[in-house]
């Protein structure tokens, strides 16, 4: 290793890990909460003819106008509320945490949950603040409030439902933490479609409130990498100073448009999406030594009484691949499932059992 060059990055960088899935060789994906179905060809189609009229030899228009106002129909988000487009969620959780956080500032994080939110805060020298799940893995909103008053925190971050537990916190609860805690509070709804209710009904009435989506999901375009910040533009017109100019490519934001403008197309898909999930569950739970935790997004966190290494790698073996989350605080015997097709489901299901019921 070249020390000169080593030591001209940043400490905070160096103890840092990168973000990676390993895709080991398989027949059946349910390790990233993918869609199972893919667009409709009709939608497919619109967006290659869209591409074929837009310039590609210029930068393309600022997304937040045409595409954010497709969003604003879409969602019946009255006018004080500004939409910010990004390349997938992620970078627009980036851009929020460097427009809020410092070196030293502090930020509350419920965990378990997305690995990013930490990784984001720690490359500003920000420090999170865990507060633990109950052990049924639910949210407790006095002690986020307790932890924001306590340690001064600039900010609250979690995921509805969340990542990696399919778990949810009660819009009532969220109400609790924008009134009482002195802080942004940053609800990440990346599988908010696939939830009963969603956080943003409570958008006109809470300025401290931002909300983050994505296309990756019930939209199934995890592949076209766009998501998009919802606040009042007290946030959003900082923000957008963060982020650099011309963000979103042309084929993202002409495919978004057509996906908005065909939105009643992809319904069926996200009905079956909840149909399957809701018979997975059903199927896990007569299982002898599986136990899944109830689930509101498109996944199934589920425990189990062999050590889930042994399991993930006895699926691998039949070539299904799963997520090993057992290295999360409170899943150590956790494995996650995605909602994958009717016959990948009833085939993952169907070795889990085999394995479960081997000596």
């Amino acid at each position: 290793m070249d020390d000169r060059i080593w030591n001209l990055i940043r400490p905070e960088v160096r103890a840092l890990e990168s973000y990676r899935v390993g895709i080991p060789p398989h027949r059946i994906k349910l390790n990233q909460n993918e869609s199972s179905i893919e667009l409709p060809d009709s939608i497919k189609e619109e967006i290659v003819e869209r591409l074929r009229v837009v310039p590609w030899s210029r930068y393309p228009r600022q997304a937040r106008s045409e595409l954010g106002a497709a969003l604003r129909e879409a969602l019946d988000l009255p006018e004080e509320i500004e939409i910010v487009t990004g390349n997938g969620s992620n970078e627009l959780i980036q851009a929020l945490f460097a427009t809020v956080l410092g070196p030293g500032e502090k930020i509350v994080v419920p965990v378990p949950t997305f690995l990013l939110y930490r990784q984001f805060a720690a490359i500003l020298g920000a420090e999170v603040v865990d507060v633990l799940l109950d052990a049924d893995l639910g949210y407790d909103a006095e002690r986020i409030i307790e932890a924001i008053g306590r340690t001064e925190a600039k900010a609250v971050v979690f995921a509805r439902p969340n990542n990696p537990t399919g778990t949810s916190i009660r819009i009532e609860a969220v109400e609790r933490l924008l009134e009482n805690a002195d802080a942004l509070v940053v609800v990440d709804e990346a599988y908010g479609e696939f939830a009963d209710d969603t956080v943003l009904t409570l958008l006109p009435r809470y300025a401290n409130l931002v909300v983050l989506r994505t296309f990756s999901k019930a939209f199934r375009s995890a592949g076209l990498r766009i998501g998009y910040l919802l606040a009042h533009s007290v946030l959003t017109e900082q923000v957008v100073k963060v982020l650099p100019p011309f963000n979103t490519g042309i084929v993202s934001c002409e495919a978004a448009l057509s996906i908005v403008r065909h939105r009643a197309l992809l319904r069926p898909g996200l009905e079956q999406t909840l149909a399957e999930r809701d018979r997975m569950v059903e199927a896990l739970e007569g299982i002898r030594g599986i136990t899944p935790v109830p689930s509101e997004a498109n996944f199934i966190c589920f425990r189990t009484e062999k050590p889930p290494r042994s399991v993930f790698d006895r699926l691998l073996d039949r070539g299904i691949l799963v997520r090993d989350i057992s290295g999360y605080p409170l899943l150590a015997d956790c494995l996650r499932v995605s909602v994958g097709t009717s016959d990948e489901n009833r085939t993952f299901v169907t070795a889990l059992e085999e394995i479960m019921e081997e000596r």
